[in-house]
């Protein structure tokens, strides 16, 4: 809930952010990059692993 008493800002809702731009998509993949392939090689090595 966004009111008064509890400090939020209906400014800081989600719906109401603007869609990423191609740069900030582009900084946050090679930020998830190394883990993104971390896991997918141990995935890879242990098929039955969550």
């Amino acid at each position: 809930m966004h009111t008064a008493e509890n400090g939020a800002d209906e400014r800081t809702e989600p719906q109401e952010w603007p869609e990423p731009t191609d740069e900030q998509l582009a900084m946050i993949r090679r930020l998830l990059a190394p883990e993104i392939h971390r896991a997918r090689t141990e995935r890879a090595a242990d098929p039955f692993a969550a």
